[in-house]
């Protein structure tokens, strides 16, 4: 019996440690309003399937999303200055400094931003 509950608590242990090793980075979607026509409305917040996540054990920062989709990924650091870009979505930045990233993604009409705290 206390074979098992080892077993159970090994399990439930390393279970949570691989949650612990990627998180999510919230990302606010925009639209680009065109000044020029006056009856654009932004009613909703858009959704597009495109997933950023940083793997704490890795020092990455994964981004990707549907092949269809044309964007830029910009990474910028806590100064605000531009540390790492890439020309297409599908892409990984490696971080080995802590402190605060913010990732924008550019594409046709849209933009996104978010931010992740690296320790």
């Amino acid at each position: 019996m206390k074979k098992m509950i080892f077993i159970a608590g090994l399990l439930l242990s390393m279970a949570l440690t691989a949650f612990a090793e990627q998180q999510g980075v919230f990302m606010q979607f925009h639209r680009k309003i065109n000044p020029e026509n006056s009856r654009d409305v932004n009613r909703a917040p858009m959704r597009l399937p495109i997933d950023v996540v940083y793997d704490s054990d890795m020092h990455k920062i994964e981004v990707t999303g549907e092949e269809s989709i044309e964007a830029e990924v910009f990474l910028y650091n806590t100064n605000g200055s531009l540390e790492n870009y890439s020309s297409s979505l599908n892409t990984d930045f490696t971080v080995l400094t802590s402190g605060i990233y913010t990732i924008q993604i550019q594409g046709n009409g849209w933009y996104a931003e978010g931010e992740i705290e690296v320790e």
